[in-house]
């Protein structure tokens, strides 16, 4: 059965592992299909954890190799217990067809893995050295709310009546069904990621539209998923269309953020220091560093303050971003 899919581009990037191959002795076009096979689990259906492939688009992705070889590597796959294979249903489809699922065995999935290995001592170390400045910063941040003479809370309350709270307009239905169509044409097309850093899920899980237009992520292990959920759907639908400057904007954390990302990044999104919740409203730049607005559920605004000194908190742009995350509702 041949399916005409529109492949994205990642599809077709083998890596070869030279150390793989040696180990199981396997000829170049089965290293080839080898790396193919553990692609097909960033794109393909995942049904039952066997991910569905026809033949017809394996044709179209590896053209070089022809369906009879394609056929004799892929049973020497196999064979190796490399890989498992068995017919599955695809209820989502027309017809509901029986197409192959492969899985990756324990030995398949080897594949490549050592080329990915970081020096872990090293990034554990350095890891558990953010998690410790991180857990001390937040520590000493509190928000500053202090009695005040008449004259202050006068200049407070107009600064406060300045600054409403803005009350999101969710779009109606037929908006959004307009907005899903034209964004899954495109992205469907070129294969690109949607974004990542949504609500409620990691903050690296990566969303695309997937070769059979329908809405995916990749999460940060790498594992792939295509959404099956209306409600989780449509409320990612919702989302992107209020947050539409977040499309095709896949966000590095890696990088410093400059003070427009930080703004456009957590600006109106809720966070908690303790048992308060508090809205950040802004960015201000000081110097080199940066000091975080903020408004309480009473209104008010100021900004993160050190709780040993009563200063404004200052932060680097970096390091900002990451005391953000960590308090993010």
């Amino acid at each position: 059965m041949s399916i005409a899919i529109n492949v994205p581009n990642r599809t077709r990037i083998l890596v070869k592992d030279l150390l793989f191959q040696e180990k199981y002795h396997l000829s170049h076009t089965q290293t080839d299909l080898m790396a193919y096979m553990v692609n097909v689990t960033y794109w393909a259906i995942n049904v039952d954890n066997y991910f569905v492939i026809a033949t017809g688009k394996v044709m179209t992705d590896l053209p070089q190799m022809g369906e009879k070889t394609f056929e004799a590597s892929f049973k020497v796959l196999k064979d190796l217990g490399l890989i498992e294979s068995k017919l599955i249903e695809v209820k989502e489809w027309k017809g509901k067809p029986k197409l192959r699922g492969i899985k990756l065995t324990k030995k398949g999935q080897e594949y490549n893995a050592k080329l990915y290995l970081p020096t872990q001592d090293k990034e554990k170390k350095a890891l558990e050295k953010q998690v410790k400045e991180l857990k001390e910063t937040i520590e000493q941040l509190e928000i500053k709310i202090e009695k005040k003479d008449t004259k202050n809370e006068e200049i407070e309350e107009k600064e406060a009546k300045s600054e409403p709270i803005a009350e999101i307009t969710l779009p109606k239905k037929d908006e959004v069904d307009n907005f899903i169509e034209k964004v899954t044409k495109h992205f469907g097309i070129n294969g690109k990621p949607l974004c990542n850093f949504v609500p409620k899920h990691d903050k690296n899980t990566t969303f695309y539209i997937n070769s059979y237009k329908k809405l995916a992520v990749i999460i940060p292990s790498g594992e792939y998923k295509q959404l099956s959920s209306p409600k989780d759907i449509y409320s990612f639908w919702q989302w992107l269309y209020l947050n539409s400057h977040r499309i095709g904007n896949k966000i590095d954390f890696k990088k410093t953020p400059t003070l427009k990302e930080l703004e456009d990044r957590y600006n109106n999104r809720t966070i908690k220091l303790g048992e308060k919740r508090c809205t950040i409203i802004g960015f201000v730049q000081e110097n080199s560093c940066v000091k975080i607005k903020i408004r309480n559920t009473d209104g008010k605004c100021g900004f993160l303050v050190n709780s040993k000194n009563k200063s404004d908190a200052l932060f680097e742009l970096a390091y900002c971003q990451k005391v953000v995350l960590d308090i993010l509702v």
